[in-house]
């Protein structure tokens, strides 16, 4: 690690509980395991991260100051974001355009780009990671 990276890997631990939200909305899907909403022993694909309702192509915005390390698309999720934050990685994902590159710094509240509607659906997908391990993003956000 460099010492920047160091130096984001202690603010990010120092803000847990207190990052803003990406975006505002009701959150219609968990972190961690769930069970369908009827047939209730039927368990559900591990959920890593949180899923967010929106209105049409909302502004998705950054939660910590950090770099992009990569865009790319990926099925069923479109074009998503991941930004590193020392060691701490967010992820956002089931974007409509992407408004940053990687290797870009970015700033808290930054936009980053806009939400898509998939399959009738408009959400944003977001995840929090420590190294390879996901984090509940309810319990990093206030």
């Amino acid at each position: 690690k460099t010492q920047v990276d160091m130096k984001l890997d202690g603010e990010f631990a120092n803000n847990k509980g207190k990052l803003p939200w990406p975006v505002e909305g009701p959150l219609v899907g968990r972190f961690g395991k769930q069970y369908h909403p009827v047939y209730k022993s039927l368990e559900l694909p591990q959920n890593n991260g949180i899923d967010i309702a929106l209105s049409k192509e909302e502004s998705v915005k950054t939660v910590f100051n950090g770099v992009v390390s990569k865009v790319f698309v990926m099925p069923g999720y479109n074009q998503c974001v991941l930004v590193q934050h020392g060691n701490y990685f967010t992820f956002y994902c089931k974007l409509k355009s992407v408004d940053v590159k990687a290797g870009d710094k970015v700033k808290i509240g930054q936009t980053i780009g806009r939400v898509d509607t998939i399959n009738g659906d408009t959400q944003l997908h977001f995840e929090v990671w420590q190294g390879t391990k996901p984090q509940n993003p309810e319990v990093w956000l206030k």
